[in-house]
């Protein structure tokens, strides 16, 4: 039996970076897991802040 973990997460969410190790144990844990990664997030869709360059230098400082 093979199982799709769909994985919805923000690129700039470190809570998203911090499940990274348990992600990793459960993918190497079978070969019948499989994650798909899904970015989305605080700067998705309509009325979400622009990324630039000023952005990504205050979120890597923050």
């Amino acid at each position: 039996m093979n199982i799709t973990l769909n994985y919805l997460f923000d690129p700039l969410c470190g809570w998203c970076y911090g499940i990274s190790p348990a992600f990793s144990a459960l993918a190497n844990a079978s070969e019948q897991v499989h994650i798909k990664l899904l970015p989305t997030g605080l700067f998705s869709g309509a009325g979400s802040r622009a990324m630039n360059e000023e952005f990504a230098a205050f979120a890597l400082v923050k």
